[in-house]
């Protein structure tokens, strides 16, 4: 325990935490969850005491504050949460010393978490101008969670005992848990800590040791001053851990792992050395302390945690063995380097208040992936930006509840809510999209003056906003743009937007001009500045990404081609927003899309692959939500890819090429249409996965190629798949996948099953009476099933996981139909079976708790011409129930609702509207095609969308199937 000076007076005030405070208490009013800003922190001495060596998880702790006196108040408010035995003096400091405060009371506010120091008779007790030093004396427990200081534990294999390790988690607001204090960023301090533990273990903090003191089984371990930094950031580790150190322009990085592991963290640690030295000479600010320690941890509060000089890691994501896979160390190396990104954005200069959080995560997102480029330009990192970070980013405006990337929160859920894909990935987008328009240097000199502006402070956008406002002004080009001065209004469309802009982009072939109009992406009031930048056939410069004008925030804007200094003639085209840097979706007009298309056609390595890819982003929304003007035009964009080599664009047009896969499904045009994409994806899937040899490709992001492949039964990848899936399933053959191992694995498994023979299916189900149900062998093969394309396959399938005749129920009543209706959504080629297997079992499945609200759901899929049997179907249904008494208290769906079928209206709208249209077209472009049959497969066995892994509750299906799924029962 830590007790307090000897031979000083002590107040002691003992907390009482009040359920119904008194009338008229400090405590009684209502309070802002944010801390008043009436006293400020200057500097923290704080003492932890801990026999966690012994597995003890009571800690002891002292926390003595100097605090100024802003302006005249009658308390002092800190947070503190789950602290116990509070003990406090209060000193008012003078120029002669120090004298006690007796006066002094204290409560808790629980709901606020506050620590609140008040006058025992209400009164100014605390003057403008005065310090007061604040010692506190606590007790607390160890976490198991990584919130506040928490413990883990491993076995030493050499002693094979249990090793304890406490660690720290301050962000956002778990510092409170640890120590009384001012938990908010804004409120920045000196910290100089102390930690006495066991003699068997170390401890280290932000900053180096200054002195280790012992003390029969303990010790003490002093460290020096930290510069002002905010409580979030505070970091200490307590364990036995050992460490590989590199010093290199005079800082010392180390990485701690547990004895056993040291040599794993050699990787990690050359590539700390090089990406802090890369940080300080791309922005010319050095590191500003003497270290920077990477600790390994079996447990952490997600992948890595920034504090500053001392960054924690879940040990997976930090240590590497001789075999770890490519794509896993790309991975890994951009976790490390996010974090130490922020040792610049975030710890340097943090951010006033969690409304900001975007400034600390989108530059440490995106800078983290500008800084592993330039160290590793072999490794593509910037394709990888577009895959992991980008692709998130817009698909997060169309199916979530959005929020501006400026966003004002108070309470402690909510602010854990604002480290979200907004902060994160939004902001790396909006960050990279000015880094291009503003041009890399100018803008990389304003965010290196805005960090030497602010270091060791906080700041908000406003301040960032100044700062490269200034230095555009300071630019010989940009200075004499009419926008320069208004670098505040353009950042502020972005920030305090909620969603992504459309930009369409409409030419006047008659008189040269451009009409650009923006639109937020779900028709929210909302108008942005848009940088524009164009590319065009007789200047087909894609590397300049700089603004070539700002799109002013109206609804339509008009522009003359020669205002611009574009050249084009009416047959060519012209590209807006080069290599995709700018965060929105773009739009032209036909005439314009069928330009890009002929030059694509013609010689597709003119337009930059990002903005190939960009295009069919673009295209995308369109095609699903049937809103293409002409057809045509996006078969003649895809008509190239026959050409394209490039994985990641084959990975963008995956969801448009399902989707068209879904619109034709069981018209005219179906087998045409699949021997249209096989004509397409067949040199590549060749390429990727033919001529690679046996192993699947290493990156793990081509996986969408082969289920392209496969879903148009391309015969090499059908052969394929069939291969790996036999080795796999029969042979127990491990497949080497390198990254996102599941989704490799289902893809591969879901379409090596989907045409078995009857022998084949046979003797898998032979097969699996073997195999043991509890492991994510068994789960892989039955997951997979639900991919076959064979009518009787399947009804076998579905009787067995949940018929009634089976002699075990291999799901509960709340999955079955969960189940069901995912296959239903995933396999095309199930949808008649469903039916007819719901007509077998209703008597049975009705039963179920949950079964109206999913026989709704399916409904929404009944087609316009099996409206008669769905009607006779659910007439049968609702008769058995008012007969059975089922279900009483909820009505089965009326066979007139406008829900059924209305998840079929875009299919069939889009049949009604282009069927015969795109069946003309693949005529005319497959005239060998003409009077034949599909070569491999009747209509019937179309291909399915079904090789991702289900959703939220889906998600985890396969761990359903470990536990549940009895269907070799059945066969027995």
């Amino acid at each position: 325990m830590i007790v307090p000076p000897s031979g000083v007076v002590v107040l002691v005030v003992l907390v009482t935490t009040l359920a119904l405070l008194v009338s008229g208490s400090m405590g009684e009013r209502q309070r802002s969850l944010r801390l008043p800003n009436a006293t400020y922190p200057l500097f923290y001495q704080l003492h932890i005491s801990t026999d966690i060596h012994k597995g003890q998880l009571l800690f002891s702790g002292n926390a003595t504050i100097d605090v100024a006196i802003r302006q005249s108040t009658n308390e002092i408010v800190l947070h503190a949460k789950n602290l116990s035995d509070i003990e406090i003096t209060v000193r008012r400091l003078t120029d002669e010393g120090s004298e006690i405060v007796d006066d002094l009371t204290h409560t808790l506010h629980p709901t606020a978490a506050f620590l609140i120091i008040h006058a025992t008779e209400n009164y100014m007790a605390f003057e403008e101008g005065q310090q007061y030093r604040l010692e506190i004396l606590y007790t607390a427990i160890m976490a198991s969670r990584p919130a506040g200081l928490y413990y883990m534990d491993y076995m030493d294999e050499e002693t094979n005992r249990t090793v304890y390790v406490a660690a720290t988690q301050c962000e956002p607001t778990y510092g409170r848990l640890i120590f009384p204090c001012y938990d908010e960023p804004g409120f920045k301090s000196n910290f100089s800590i102390k930690i006495t533990h066991g003699s068997s273990h170390s401890a280290i903090s932000n900053m180096p040791v200054k002195e280790v003191l012992s003390h029969g089984d303990l010790k003490t371990t002093s460290f020096y001053t930290t510069p002002p930094i905010s409580t979030y950031l505070v970091a200490f580790v307590i364990s036995d851990f050992e460490s590989i150190s590199e010093t290199y322009r005079g800082i010392t990085q180390s990485i701690y792992t547990s004895p056993t592991s040291k040599e794993k963290g050699q990787v990690a640690l050359k590539n700390a050395v090089r990406t802090v030295a890369a940080l300080e000479d791309y922005f010319g600010i050095s590191y500003p302390l003497p270290k920077l320690d990477h600790v390994a941890l079996k447990k952490n509060y997600g992948a890595a945690m920034e504090n500053w000089g001392l960054i924690t890691y879940k040990d997976v994501n930090l240590l590497k063995n001789v075999s770890s896979d490519t794509h896993k160390r790309k991975l890994d190396t951009i976790t490390q380097n996010h974090e130490i990104a922020h040792q610049w954005f975030g710890n340097l200069v943090s951010p006033e208040w969690w409304t900001y959080t975007w400034m600390n995560e989108g530059f440490a997102t995106y800078f983290s992936y500008v800084i592993t480029d330039l160290i590793n330009p072999d490794d593509k990192m910037m394709d990888m930006f577009i895959n992991h970070e980008a692709e998130s980013a817009y698909s997060y405006n169309s199916f979530f509840d959005v929020r501006p990337l400026s966003h004002y929160v108070e309470g402690e859920q909510d602010i854990m809510g604002v480290f979200d894909i907004i902060s994160y990935k939004r902001g790396a987008c909006v960050i990279k999209m000015f880094h291009h328009a503003f041009r890399q240097k100018p803008f990389v000199r304003g965010i290196s003056h805005f960090l030497e502006k602010y270091r060791y402070s906080v700041a908000n956008e406003l301040n960032l906003f100044d700062a490269l406002q200034s230095e555009l002004q300071e630019d010989e080009y940009f200075s004499q743009q009419p926008w320069s001065s208004r670098i505040r209004e353009i950042m502020l469309s972005w920030t305090h937007s909620e969603w992504l802009p459309i930009v369409m982009v409409t030419r006047n072939y008659e008189n040269n001009t451009i009409t650009f109009s923006q639109r937020s992406v779900h028709m929210k009031d909302e108008l942005w500045w848009i940088p524009i930048n164009f590319a065009t056939t007789k200047s087909p410069n894609f590397a300049d990404t700089q603004v070539d004008m700002f799109m002013p925030p109206q609804p339509r804007y008009t522009v003359a081609l020669e205002d611009l200094k574009i050249q084009v003639s009416g047959k060519d085209w012209i590209i807006v927003n080069k290599q995709h840097t700018g965060f929105y979706l773009v739009r032209y007009d036909t005439d314009n899309l069928m330009a890009i298309a002929r030059q694509l056609q013609t010689n597709h390595s003119v337009i930059h692959p990002i903005n190939r890819l960009g295009l069919f982003r673009d295209l995308g929304p369109l095609i699903e939500h049937n809103e293409i003007e002409q057809v045509e035009v996006v078969f003649e964009m895809l008509k190239y890819l026959e050409f394209e080599e490039d994985v990641l664009i084959w990975n963008q047009v995956q969801d448009s090429i399902e989707c068209l896969i879904r619109n034709l499904h069981g018209t005219s045009s179906q087998s045409l249409f699949n021997e249209f994409v096989r004509r397409l994806i067949g040199p590549t899937f060749r390429r990727v996965y033919v001529e690679n040899g046996v192993n699947l490709p290493e990156d793990g992001m081509s996986h969408g190629i082969l289920e392209i492949a496969c879903s148009v039964d391309l015969p090499e990848c059908l052969e394929y798949t069939r291969r790996l899936a036999k080795e796999y399933i029969i042979d127990k053959i491990y497949l080497r996948v390198e990254a996102d191992y599941h989704a490799v694995i289902d893809s591969v498994l879901c379409m090596g099953v989907r045409y078995l023979s009857d022998q084949d299916f046979q003797r898998v189900i032979d097969m699996m009476q073997e195999i043991d149900r509890g492991s994510v062998y068994y789960d892989d093969i039955i997951y997979a099933l639900r991919c076959t394309q064979s009518h009787r396959h399947l009804l076998y399938y579905l009787e067995g996981l949940m018929g009634e005749n089976s002699t075990h129920m291999v799901l509960s009543e709340l999955e079955d139909l969960m189940y069901l209706l995912y296959i239903y959504k995933s396999n095309l080629a199930s949808r008649p079976i469903i039916w007819q297997y719901i007509e077998r079992n209703y008597k049975f499945l009705c039963r179920a708790p949950n079964f109206l609200e999913h026989f709704k759901q399916l409904a929404g899929f009944v087609p316009r011409h099996q409206r008669l049997q769905f009607e006779r179907l659910r007439q049968t249904i609702a008769d058995h129930m008012m007969q059975e008494g089922l279900n009483t208290n909820q009505t089965l769906i009326a066979a007139d609702s406008p829900l059924v079928g209305k998840k079929m209206k875009i299919t069939e709208n889009f049949q009604d509207k282009f069927e015969q249209q795109i069946h003309k077209w693949l005529l005319n472009e497959l005239p060998q095609a003409s009077g034949r049959s599909d070569a491999l497969l009747s209509a019937s066995l179309s291909a399915a969308n079904g090789s991702s892994r289900p959703q939220g509750v889906l998600k985890e299906a396969t761990r359903v199937l470990r536990s549940a799924l009895r269907i070799v029962d059945m066969y027995r």
